[in-house]
């Protein structure tokens, strides 16, 4: 049996290796242009002021387990500024279940749904937990938010939401006399 030729590794030319050693500079140097070279500063999209918004929503009171329900909710821009980016922030989706039931602790994650989202507001998906964005919201106008939500766990439960101008609270809401930018929402699920 004969050996295989070893592989010959040819080594770049002169000329081919000042390409890239320029290519490189360009994207090191364009790079640094992109990223402007100083401190990025984070900016308060409120200038100090809360925006002025109102909200609404809506869910059955009255659910049945494995039946899928709307939560509803419209938000309105009753500022003179265009809100960031609208979002809502639920609490209550899920519930912990009690360290004598989780193997004292030793589950990894103790949460369990007590609605599943089947379906979140079309395009308000974002990384943080609980939390939908719609975008940039003009003055005077609304954006309505809507999940389809099946009950899994049978009893009295709530769900608390709350209104956002946006993702990282860089701007703070208000709500006007006899409106409201948060709430909560009491749900019986039967079995």
């Amino acid at each position: 049996m004969t050996a295989s030729p070893p592989l010959l590794r040819r080594r770049p030319s002169r000329p081919a290796l000042r390409t890239l050693a320029g290519l490189a500079l360009i994207a090191s140097t364009t790079g640094l242009t992109a990223c402007g070279g100083e401190r990025a500063e984070v900016r308060d999209a409120s200038d100090g002021r809360p925006f002025a918004v109102s909200a609404r929503a809506s869910f059955a009171k009255d659910q049945r387990l494995a039946n899928v329900e709307e939560l509803r909710i419209t938000v309105k821009n009753d500022d003179s500024r265009a809100l960031p980016d609208v979002g809502i922030v639920l609490q209550g989706l899920n519930r912990s279940i009690p360290v004598a039931d989780n193997g004292a602790g030793r589950v990894a994650d103790p949460r369990r749904p007590v609605w599943v989202v089947d379906s979140p507001p079309s395009g308000g998906t974002t990384a943080y937990v609980g939390t939908w964005a719609l975008g940039r919201l003009a003055p005077g106008a609304s954006k309505t938010f809507r999940w389809q939500l099946t009950p899994t766990v049978a009893g009295k439960h709530a769900i608390r939401w709350r209104a956002v101008a946006g993702l990282d609270e860089d701007g703070p809401v208000k709500a006007d006399a006899g409106s409201r930018t948060s709430g909560r929402l009491a749900v019986d699920v039967a079995d």
